[in-house]
């Protein structure tokens, strides 16, 4: 349950007051030199490399590297565990806020608790930001705001590239409304909307404020407008720009020879995602459990990803009453991920809410067939970018009790439907010799060269280069 934020402000610290007392103010064109050269400060919230969000900040730093931009990051680290962007940024270059580490004694942090997520369900140890309360949030903002400050001092951008439409993202907009600033929105961020309501006079107003904010489509575009009451004069700042979904096409590809399978041979099942309720993995177990009983050849799931706490601790004790049949692998880094995907023949992702998946395009452009929720927007991008196919399979939405949790009883049929989707999946990969060309077609639609352009047209735009 969200804690009460006391709005006087003799009660809220000073970061927080800024960004109550934001008014939306739009630069129409930023003073800049023709000739200077693109300087991004890089921000994120979050730790890199454990969500989508931070994969995609991960990977605009490397494909920024590639193209010989001058980049930085201000990022969230668990105190004492090994900076994650060593072998993209030199030290000078990175700008962690530490967070309080349980699995250190010493813990000379600069926040004293863990790492916030997006998520209230975190592959690592986290806080909620739904247990914010003045002090909490006044902590964060006050030690996200000193490194803000000391890159922007140091490293000199002239474009601020933030992640999640949050508390981090509005901070970089009130204290520094002299540089650009882009934004990338994650679904995550409408979720904690509604879940940390203590939270949302802080990021609204000042969302408006932002140049420019990328969104995957018009869907959610609208769903941005809705959550944080864009009006009509806001609207009219053109501030969105659509970019679909971005996908490493070097690391994910599909195996050099098509696959072909003997009567006998395991059919290998993979998800990959955060061991939480809200992606669905407890039913996906369930449904794979009396599939496995009736089939009349070997199945295999393998669990990618990480989890804390008693969603996690559930969802590993549901997998181990199937045995050697379900193997959870853990958290893996990207080239093993896509090894995996190519061994692989059908990626199941049955979750409640989401936006379109990275991990759903990484595993068709390697090869696999896919089952996935019909969530809003998924199959109309899927078949505008790659055309009709029946690659991937779409199992309907249950009636929802709230944002990201269906209704109890609901649950039966959306369990057997994810069945009759598993073995109408598995007779196709038994009966035919899969040929990849949808994979290419993934590939060519999604692949991040393309991505990474539109976000470098962006900056040059709002730079007037």
């Amino acid at each position: 349950m969200s804690k009460k934020i006391n709005m006087d402000t003799n009660e809220i610290g000073y970061y927080s007051k800024l960004l109550l007392s934001y008014s939306p103010k739009r630069v129409v064109k930023y003073p800049t030199s023709k000739t200077e050269e693109i300087r991004v400060l890089r921000v994120i919230c979050q730790r890199p490399y454990y969500t989508g969000s931070g994969i995609n900040h991960v990977n605009l730093l490397q494909k920024g590297k590639e193209k010989g931009i001058k980049q930085a990051s201000v990022f969230g680290h668990p105190v004492e565990e090994p900076y994650p962007l060593n072998n993209i940024l030199d030290s000078e270059y990175t700008y962690p806020i530490t967070f309080f580490n349980p699995k250190r004694s010493d813990n000379a942090s600069d926040v004293p608790f863990p790492v916030p997520g997006m998520s209230d369900e975190m592959p690592y140890e986290s806080t909620t930001f739904s247990r914010f309360d003045e002090e909490m949030l006044e902590i964060y903002l006050e030690q996200f705001a000193n490194q803000l400050q000391a890159a922007v001092s140091t490293f000199q951008p002239n474009i601020i590239h933030s992640h999640h439409l949050w508390l981090v993202t509005s901070l970089c907009r009130v204290l520094f409304p002299e540089i650009p600033l882009v934004a990338t929105c994650h679904n995550t961020a409408l979720r904690q909307m509604e879940l940390a309501p203590q939270l949302r006079d802080f990021v609204k107003s000042t969302t408006w404020g932002i140049d420019a904010i990328a969104v995957i489509d018009e869907i959610q575009q609208k769903r941005v407008e809705e959550v944080y009451d864009f009006n009509e004069v806001i609207q009219e700042r053109d501030q969105f720009f659509h970019i679909g979904q971005g996908i490493n096409t070097t690391i994910f590809s599909p195996p050099k020879k098509p696959k072909t399978r003997d009567s006998d041979e395991p059919i290998n099942l993979i998800y990959v995602g955060k061991l939480n309720y809200s992606k669905g993995v407890p039913q996906l177990i369930r449904a794979f459990k009396e599939v496995a009983k009736e089939s009349t050849i070997p199945l295999r799931l393998n669990i990618i990803g990480s989890g804390q706490g008693p969603q996690k601790e559930e969802i590993t004790s549901i997998g181990k009453e199937c045995g050697e049949d379900v193997c959870f692998l853990g958290q893996l880094d990207q080239e093993t991920l896509a090894k995996y995907f190519r061994k692989s023949d059908l990626f199941v992702l049955p979750s409640f809410y989401d936006g379109l998946p990275k991990v759903l395009l990484e595993a068709l452009s390697s090869g696999c067939r896919a089952i996935i929720t019909d969530l809003p927007g998924i199959q109309t991008t899927l078949i505008n970018k790659c055309g009709p196919n029946q690659t991937v399979q779409f199992i309907s939405m249950p009636e929802m009790k709230s944002i990201d949790e269906p209704l109890s009883e609901e649950i039966p049929e959306f369990v057997e439907n994810l069945k009759g989707l598993i073995k109408k999946q598995i007779s196709a990969i038994r009966e035919q010799e899969y040929s990849f060309e949808y994979a290419q077609e993934v590939r060519r639609a999604f692949g991040w060269d393309a991505l990474f352009q539109t976000y470098i047209e962006k900056y040059r735009q709002l730079l007037n280069l």
